[in-house]
């Protein structure tokens, strides 16, 4: 085997996608749109390193990222959404079989891309009404050729000599992935540009240097091997995926060798996250954030009070009552938003009551205090109970009995609101 030029190009793209989809899963989002763009960007990667190695080309394979991104395209539609939940299911139960038949029959896959250009429609249907957020245009350009390059892929039309449409594929689900870190990162008030660009030179340094062996070992030699094909897409993997994960490696290596320090363990994967958060925390100005923006932020913080590194890279970081703080600790600054946010949702507390309510009066301060103030989860399918105090244990079944997960994501965004407000008349 000779050093072509498409034989650069995908080993170009796989290395790129490997890292993107990495970062994204390394990232550890909350949000189920960012990991399933991540698997879906990930598994194409896997595709490319087979068709590199042995030089056939798994359309099968390549229809993994379209599924994946049929279900990420799902979870942006709003969670108020009635149907939302239903089509999420049907996503779910579906994508299996449809894979499956497609490895059977070409023409399945059919299926999944009328899901795709589906998504189109629910991307522009969903997409923000406010000025104040970044346009889904791009992203819906980028979904639409992703879905054309997807079908002219899969589909055994042959239109297009298929060594052209790999790479084409590979491009759309770049831009479609770093189009979702951006939004990612927008919908989270972070920065992102320096936090990205470390970790894909950190990545492609250690990559290339591990490269550089096999590609000297070929040289000597003038020609492609096999063994040397698969241990130059192994020792780039691997460069790759150790840099990108490095927080979890560390991690699991501190499990290992510190079991019987957990409170050192606990203290040192504080201090790695909060040094990977970092760079991600914006310089926006509160003051200067519209009243849209800024309760979206504090929603957000809200949702991670119980995240010291998470809250961290918010931008109420940069609050006055933060930032007079005269300690440089990015921590201590951690626990004094946390102790702002906390207060102020123990303000919604009906006044001159104690204990625990039911009342209307009671639900904004109950659909905080207890979700991310004590750390309830209402809905979770195993909660051991005798662990709760008996307050707790009240709050939960009461949640459970009485109040829908949609009204309470409702009331959270109330409550949200009010504290914002409140926080903007204190600046």
């Amino acid at each position: 085997m000779d050093i072509v030029p498409s034989f650069i190009a995908n080993l170009f793209f796989f290395g790129f996608t490997l890292w993107l989809g990495a970062y994204l899963l390394a990232h550890n989002s909350p949000k189920m749109t960012v990991r399933l763009t991540g698997w879906g960007v990930l598994f194409y990667a896997i595709a490319l390193a087979l068709k590199i190695i042995w030089g056939e080309q798994p359309n099968g394979l390549l229809l993994l990222p379209a599924l994946f991104w049929v279900g990420a395209a799902l979870y942006l539609v709003p969670e108020e959404t009635a149907w939302r939940q239903s089509g999420i299911r049907i996503w779910m139960l579906t994508a299996i079989p449809i894979f499956i038949l497609t490895l059977l029959n070409a023409w399945f896959s059919l299926i999944a891309v009328l899901a795709l250009f589906a998504c189109l429609v629910l991307i522009v249907k969903f997409k923000p009404q406010s000025q104040g957020k970044p346009s889904y245009a791009l992203l819906v350009v980028i979904a639409l050729f992703f879905s054309l390059s997807t079908g002219l892929l899969v589909l055994p039309l042959n239109w297009f000599p298929r060594s052209w449409m790999i790479p084409a594929l590979g491009l759309d689900l770049i831009l479609l992935g770093i189009a979702i870190t951006l939004w990612d990162a927008f919908d989270e008030g972070e920065s992102i540009r320096s936090h990205i660009l470390r970790s894909l030179v950190s990545s492609w340094y250690y990559a290339g240097a591990l490269a550089m062996f096999v590609v000297l070992a070929i040289a000597l030699d003038g020609q492609i091997t096999l063994g040397k094909l698969i241990a130059l897409v192994c020792v780039i993997a691997f460069g790759i995926l150790t840099q990108t994960f490095s927080d979890s490696i560390q991690s699991v290596l501190d499990r290992l060798t510190l079991s019987r320090e957990s409170a050192v363990n606990d203290q040192r994967e504080i201090l790695r996250q909060t040094a990977d958060a970092l760079p991600r925390l914006s310089s926006l100005d509160p003051a200067a954030m519209d009243e849209e923006t800024f309760t979206r932020l504090t929603r957000r913080a809200i949702s991670n009070l119980g995240d010291l590194p998470k809250l961290s890279a918010s931008p109420l970081m940069n609050l006055p009552a933060i930032v007079s703080i005269s300690s440089a600790n990015p921590l201590d600054r951690s626990h004094a938003l946390k102790a702002l946010l906390t207060q102020s949702v123990q303000r919604l507390k009906p006044q001159g009551k104690d204990g625990f309510g039911t009342t209307d009066e009671w639900r904004y301060y109950n659909s905080l205090y207890f979700p991310y103030v004590l750390g309830l989860k209402p809905y979770a399918r195993r909660t051991d109970k005798a662990s709760l105090g008996e307050t707790s244990r009240q709050a939960l079944e009461w949640f459970q009995a009485s109040v829908p997960e949609r009204t309470l994501h409702n009331w959270q965004n109330i409550a949200a609101k009010l504290i914002a407000d409140e926080l903007r008349a204190r600046m």
